[in-house]
């Protein structure tokens, strides 16, 4: 014999499955008005890029942004793309020293940006880190110096890249060897 339910009363099994997805709903609903990265069209290319990029090894403690933008560092010096990279400099140099910076990044590092790379965050991820990057396929390492940006850190986490031409690589801080 089948039961039917009368009206107004809803079978137990169908009141827990209600009960269970409000609570899902309610926070896939609040994730979707703020967005990680400020804007849905920059967290949906941040996940298109994650998904095409080797994984990114990490040690020490970085910061959900710090984090980020290390990622897009490597993955824009992978893809051969300065002009995007050199969108993820800080405001430490001008804008001519920031792309023969980046030009200069993606030149050197590019081959082993594209396999394995390593980031060691150095030190606590307040408003200002110190990384090395480690590329085992071509045995270099690279020494970025990221920070929070602007005005109270509201242009959110940006690389220094002001380094000229010619200049000697920055010795590997002590962090370099865990």
């Amino acid at each position: 014999m089948r039961r039917i339910p009368l009206p107004g009363r809803t079978p137990l099994l169908a009141r827990a499955a209600q009960a269970a997805a409000l609570p899902v709903l309610c926070c896939a609903g609040l994730a979707a008005c703020v967005p990680f990265g400020g804007s849905a069209e920059a967290d949906v290319r941040y996940a298109e890029d994650f998904n095409r990029h080797e994984p990114l090894r990490v040690e020490g403690y970085p910061t959900d942004g710090s984090l980020r933008l290390v990622q897009q560092v490597v993955w824009r010096i992978a893809d051969g793309a300065p002009d995007r990279l050199e969108d993820l400099s800080s405001s430490d140099a001008p804008p001519q020293e920031r792309a023969d910076t980046a030009r200069r990044w993606v030149a050197e590092f590019r081959e082993g940006a594209g396999g394995k790379a390593t980031a060691v965050f150095c030190d606590p991820g307040d408003a200002r880190q110190t990384v090395v990057l480690r590329f085992p396929g071509t045995g270099q390492t690279k020494v970025l110096h990221v920070r929070l940006d602007g005005a109270a850190g509201e242009d959110g986490w940006r690389v220094r890249m002001n380094e000229p031409a010619g200049a000697p690589p920055e010795p590997l801080p002590p962090c370099a060897a865990l």
